[in-house]
């Protein structure tokens, strides 16, 4: 579970797990301090590792060395009827472009991409 406390900063919030902290705020122009990750940087870094985590399981089962994988994600909202995730994968390490391009459609439908894409509704919890 995840619990957002709010802090004395204008609109900061301290997310916390059983296990992590991590601190949200809104940009200055929105009358935050825009030191934190946005609401919305929070969904691509949830796309994002789970990208990441997918791939380097692929690459380490089919015993594939390299170096890193980095992944980025962005969030197109322009349309007010949809949201796009745009992201890139990209493997560093000695491996051919086919093998890399071969794990990258491999991992596009990652357990959270699965689960975003899914139809989505909102419930508030009962007896937290």
């Amino acid at each position: 579970m995840i619990i957002s406390e709010s802090k004395k900063e204008n609109y900061c919030t301290k997310i916390s797990t059983e296990n992590t902290v991590v601190f949200s705020d809104v940009t200055e122009e929105k009358g935050g301090n825009g030191q934190y990750l946005r609401p919305h940087d929070l969904i691509c870094a949830g796309f994002a590792s789970c990208l990441n985590i997918t791939t380097r399981m692929v690459l380490d089962r089919k015993n594939i060395k390299y170096e890193k994988v980095i992944v980025n994600v962005d969030l197109d909202r322009s349309d007010e009827n949809k949201t796009k995730s745009l992201y890139d994968v990209d493997v560093i390490g000695d491996i051919s472009n086919e093998t890399k391009q071969h794990v990258i459609k491999m991992v596009k439908n990652c357990p959270v991409k699965k689960t975003l894409s899914k139809e989505i509704e909102f419930e508030i919890m009962k007896n937290i």
